[in-house]
C-alpha cells in the first residue's frame, strides 16, 4: 500500500511523491507517453523492455529478506495474546480465505488472461513443473537457509521465519518475566534493518514509472498492446467483483454475527472509506477508523485498537484477492493451465505472503514474484500489471480496512475485553 511505510516510521519520500508529484500521476503519464512512443518506434520499441526486467530483479532481490523481516516484526513487536487475539487472528484467517476463494472462482470462471497474447513465441516460457502432495511437505524444509533466499521460496522461508519468530517471542517473554531486557537488543536490530531494507526498496518503487513506460512501448511497439490492455480491463473487472463480493461478505458476517445492520455499518464507514480510497493508505485513516468504530459503530476501545492498529499487521484480504487473481491472470496470459494442486499452493502463498505485505510499502506488488516462484510462473511480465495497479491499490486497501472494522465489530461482539487493553495508542490517533 502506497503510504504504509509511515505505520513503520520510514519516510514516505520518494515512493509516493517522487520530485513532488503523486506516483500515481507518474504512471499515468508514463502510459500516456508510451502509447505513441511505442507506435511510432513500432518492432525497434522491443529493447526498451529491460527497464521494467531491471526493476522486477530488483524487487526480487528485496522481497525475500522484506517478508522474513516484516514477519519477525510483526510477530515479536505486537503482544497479541488471550482470547480477543486468537479470536481476531481465527476472523482474519476466515476472511482472507474466503477473499482468495472469491478471486479464484471469479478467474477460473471469466478467465480475464486469455488473449492476452504475453507469450514471447520465439523463446515461450517453460511450464512450471507438476509436484505431488508428499513433494511439496518435503519442500518445506531446506537444504540450507541460504537455498530458501536464493530460489526465493516463500513457504521455506515462512517455515524458517515462524521458527525464529516464535522462539524469540518466548525468549522475550521469559526475559520480561524475570525483568530483564536483552531481548530488546533483538528487537531493535529487527526494525532497523526493517526500515533500512524499505528504504532502499522505496527508491526502487519511486522508478516504477519507468518500468511502466518500458513495458507498456515494448508492447504497443509489437502490436500486442491492444490485447494486453483489452485483458487488463477484464482483469480490473474480476478484482472489483471479488472486492464487490468481499464486502458483501463483511455485511452478511455483520449483521447475523455483530448486530449491525449493513446500512447502519456503511454509514458509519463513510468517511473511512472516501480517505481509504484517496490516499490508499491504513496508516493516514487509523485515525478515522478509531473514531468511526468508537463513535458512530459504538465499538468499546479495546476491541478497536486491537483490529484496527494490532491487527493491521495481519489482515490483507483485499490484497490476497488481487494477489490470488494476479497470478491465475499471469498464468492464462502466458498459456499455462494451474492444476487444483497449483491453486493450494497460489493460496498458501498468498496467505502467508498477504501477511508479510502487510508492513511493506507496496508489498502487494513487491511480494507477488515470490508467488509466482512458489508455482513456476516467470516474473518478467509482472510490470504490465504496474499500468492498472495505482487504481486497484486504492480499492484493496479501502476492502483491507473495512475487514479490519469488521473484526472490531466481531471481536466486541463475542469476546470480553482484554484486561490490560492500551488505550494510550487510541487516544494518540485520535
Amino acid at each position: 500500500m502506497q503510504i504504509e511505510a509511515e505505520r513503520n516510521g520510514t519516510p514516505d519520500e520518494p515512493e509516493v511523491r517522487p520530485g513532488g508529484i503523486p506516483l500515481y500521476i507518474w504512471v499515468i503519464g508514463a502510459v500516456a507517453l508510451a502509447i505513441p512512443v511505442g507506435l511510432s518506434w513500432g518492432e525497434a520499441a522491443a529493447g526498451i523492455d529491460i527497464l521494467p526486467r531491471l526493476i522486477i530483479r530488483a524487487l526480487n532481490a528485496l522481497a525475500a529478506p522484506l517478508v522474513v523481516l516484516a514477519i519477525l516484526s510483526a510477530v515479536v513487536s505486537n503482544d497479541i495474546r488471550g482470547r480477543q487475539g486468537t479470536l481476531m487472528m481465527i476472523y482474519y484467517l476466515i476472511n482472507t480465505l474466503v477473499a482468495m476463494g472469491f478471486g479464484l472462482l471469479l478467474s477460473n470462471l471469466i478467465q480475464p488472461g486469455i488473449g492476452a497474447e504475453l507469450i514471447d513465441l520465439a523463446s515461450p516460457p517453460t511450464a512450471p513443473p507438476k509436484k505431488s502432495v508428499v513433494d511439496l511437505l518435503i519442500e518445506l524444509v531446506p537444504r540450507s537457509i541460504g537455498e530458501a533466499f536464493a530460489q526465493n521460496n516463500l513457504a521455506q522461508l515462512v517455515l524458517l521465519t515462524l521458527a525464529l519468530a516464535i522462539g524469540l517471542v518466548k525468549i522475550r517473554n521469559e526475559q520480561q518475566a524475570r525483568g530483564e531486557t536483552t531481548y530488546k537488543a533483538a528487537v531493535d536490530l529487527l526494525t532497523l534493518g526493517f526500515e533500512l531494507l524499505m528504504r532502499v526498496l522505496l527508491w526502487v518503487v519511486a522508478l516504477v514509472p519507468l518500468a511502466v513506460f518500458g513495458v507498456v512501448v515494448s508492447s504497443v511497439g509489437q502490436k500486442e498492446g491492444v490485447h494486453v490492455f483489452q485483458s487488463l480491463i477484464w482483469l480490473i473487472v474480476v478484482v472489483l467483483a471479488g472486492l464487490a463480493c468481499q464486502v458483501t461478505w463483511y455485511l452478511v458476517v455483520m449483521s447475523v454475527f455483530g448486530g449491525i445492520s449493513p446500512l447502519r455499518f456503511l454509514r458509519g464507514a463513510t468517511d473511512v472509506m472516501a480517505s481509504t480510497f484517496s490516499t490508499a493508505s491504513t496508516a493516514v485513516t487509523m485515525p478515522i477508523t478509531l473514531r468511526a468504530l468508537t463513535t458512530r459503530l459504538g465499538i468499546s476501545k479495546e476491541s478497536s485498537q486491537l483490529a484496527a492498529c494490532v491487527g493491521t499487521n495481519f489482515n490483507n484480504d483485499g490484497t490476497a484477492l488481487y494477489q490470488a487473481t494476479a497470478v491465475l491472470f499471469m498464468s492464462q496470459a502466458l498459456g499455462f493451465k494451474l492444476a487444483p494442486i497449483d491453486q493450494l499452493i497460489v493460496v498458501v502463498t498468498t496467505l502467508v505472503a498477504s501477511v508479510g505485505a502487510g508492513g511493506i510499502p507496496s508489498g502487494s506488488f513487491v511480494t507477488l514474484p515470490l508467488i509466482f516462484a512458489a508455482v513456476g510462473l516467470p516474473a518478467d511480465k509482472l510490470p504490465v500489471l504496474l499500468t492498472i495497479d495505482w487504481f486497484l491499490d486504492r480499492c484493496r486497501t479501502t476492502s483491507n480496512v473495512l475487514g479490519d472494522m469488521t473484526v472490531a465489530v466481531l471481536l466486541d461482539r463475542t469476546a470480553s475485553p482484554r484486561p490490560q487493553a492500551a488505550d494510550l495508542m487510541t487516544e494518540e490517533l485520535v
